[in-house]
């Protein structure tokens, strides 16, 4: 997609949809004159006395780690992660809004600012792309009992590789505190982690004030899956389909017919693919328990890039990943799921092979895999 197209497609998504509505409004306050907000990370001004300490107290240290590429991987172009020490806190007196868990520290002697450890984009990043900071004066309501914040974003992958982990590591620690969820984003997803975590979630507006709120840190991990927090989800999926039989469907194929992203001549390719064994999934239409032993039950996934592919993380390890990128929407998020989870990563570039005559082609290569 040019220039021109990528803002047409943005212009269209900010008239039809709220969300992008606000976060294209954000962006343009942004731009214009930026923001007065100060933004603190805790672990930064841990140490400093007097008005400078934020006095929170930590929980369930995770210490510094890096990880780098496994020789001969897929992308052919190395790469490294530096994962900070991480933490739970507990902070007294916030103001969070509930659809992203960004937080703002109110309780202390200087003025409210914005936890870095809340959200794990960096903060100008946050701004400039509308994340949506919460504001004192949007407060709806006041939570006095201690709780815990399950963010609740549409972006599957966001949600999944970086926001059910938060839940889970609160949970490990005590179970003897509330759930929050927006109470617009209550799905069937949320319904059954509350099941298999044993709790019941509590609706409440977008922005809340907490008392008491457990928060797991973030750090700068944004397109890193944690190699804790992977651990955490591939043992829920166990945890979630224990009971059930596994899909035998050992080739996957996760389409994106239906998505604006499709690859042109999917529909042709996915006809190849099933000729050879392939069973090709519409997780749209599978219910996310379905897509959680679908996967599990996997030793062959192919497809175009897109959020589907988060559900690598509940395949067991040593699966066999092919995904098909497009280079202007190339991000490595995949191949890192595949390095930390001990899949085989494996990178088609799907650009210039998905005209009508290149369909057989593209095939034959994911087929080379097989």
């Amino acid at each position: 997609m040019n220039t021109v197209g990528r803002l047409v497609s943005g212009a269209k998504s900010a008239v039809t949809d709220p969300a992008e509505r606000r976060a294209y409004m954000a962006r343009l306050k942004w731009l214009a004159g930026g923001s007065a907000l100060h933004a603190w990370s805790l672990e930064y001004r841990r140490g400093l006395t007097g008005r400078f300490d934020p006095e929170v107290k930590r929980f369930g240290e995770q210490d510094e780690q890096v990880l780098h590429c496994p020789t001969g991987c897929g992308a052919n172009a190395p790469l490294s992660h530096l994962y900070e020490r991480r933490f739970t806190y507990q902070l007294t007196d916030t103001t969070v809004n509930t659809t992203t868990g960004a937080t703002l520290l109110c309780g202390t002697s200087e003025p409210p600012f914005f936890v870095r450890e809340s959200i794990s984009w960096p903060f100008e990043s946050i701004l400039s792309h509308g994340l949506d900071i919460p504001k004192l004066k949007q407060t709806e309501s006041k939570i006095i009992q201690p709780a815990v914040v399950f963010p609740s974003t549409s972006n599957y992958y966001h949600w999944l590789i970086e926001e059910l982990p938060l839940l889970i590591r609160a949970r490990s620690l005590s179970h003897d505190i509330d759930v929050l969820v927006s109470e617009n984003s209550i799905t069937e997803k949320h319904k059954i982690v509350a099941q298999q975590l044993g709790f019941t979630p509590i609706p409440v507006p977008r922005i809340v004030n907490l008392n008491e709120q457990v928060m797991p840190g973030r750090a700068n991990d944004s397109w890193f899956i944690h190699p804790e927090d992977y651990k955490l989800l591939a043992e829920f999926g166990q945890n979630t389909t224990h009971k059930k039989e596994k899909s035998p469907r050992d080739k996957i194929y996760v389409s994106r017919r239906n998505s604006p992203r499709s690859l042109p001549g999917e529909a042709q390719l996915e006809d190849i693919l099933r000729t050879h064994g392939f069973f090709v999934a519409n997780l749209e239409n599978m219910p996310w328990a379905e897509q959680i032993a679908l996967f599990q039950g996997a030793r062959l996934v192919a497809g175009p890039h897109g959020a589907g592919l988060s559900n690598l993380v509940f395949t067991n390890p040593g699966a066999n990943v092919i995904e098909l990128t497009a280079g202007y929407h190339y991000n490595r998020c995949f191949e890192w799921v595949c390095h930390v989870a001990g899949h085989t990563y494996n990178k088609i570039d799907a650009d210039a092979l998905t005209e009508p005559l290149g369909v057989d082609q593209l095939a034959n290569m994911i087929l080379a895999y097989a």
